[in-house]
């Protein structure tokens, strides 16, 4: 994991009402894919993102974070105004999977690919079953 990665993580407070969460469309629980991280358990963190909403990949990429986690995380209510900034944390934890071959199937799905989410999304398959 790079090094700013886990220094965005380590700026959490780890809140008792995570605001982040709430301000989420899909609810993600930040706090405790930050935990995992921190805790170096990023292969658990991964799989957290990416059963909580299958396109999670794509979703880092086009999510208004900075209205929706970022907008509500409660740093912004400090004078910093700084929220931690679960965008660069989720952009960077893009490897669900190693690659693997789909049974029954010829085509290789690439982990975090456009074919690899909607195999998994349209399967109901979680990315470890593909």
């Amino acid at each position: 994991m790079a090094l700013h990665v886990l220094d965005e993580a380590n700026r959490c407070l780890g809140c008792k009402k995570p605001l982040c969460q709430q301000g989420c469309p899909i609810h993600t629980n930040i706090p405790e894919v930050i935990r995992l991280l921190k805790a170096n358990q990023m292969d658990e963190a991964g799989r957290m993102l990416f059963e909580n909403n299958p396109l999670t990949t794509v979703c880092a990429l086009v999510c208004n974070h900075e209205n929706q986690c970022e907008g509500h995380c409660v740093r912004n209510r400090m004078p910093s105004h700084d929220p931690v900034h679960f965008s660069i944390i989720e952009q960077n934890d893009r490897r669900p999977c190693p690659q693997k071959r789909h049974e029954g199937g010829s085509r290789w799905l690439r982990p975090g690919g456009p074919d690899h989410c909607g195999a998994a999304g349209t399967l109901g398959l979680r990315c470890d079953h593909l």
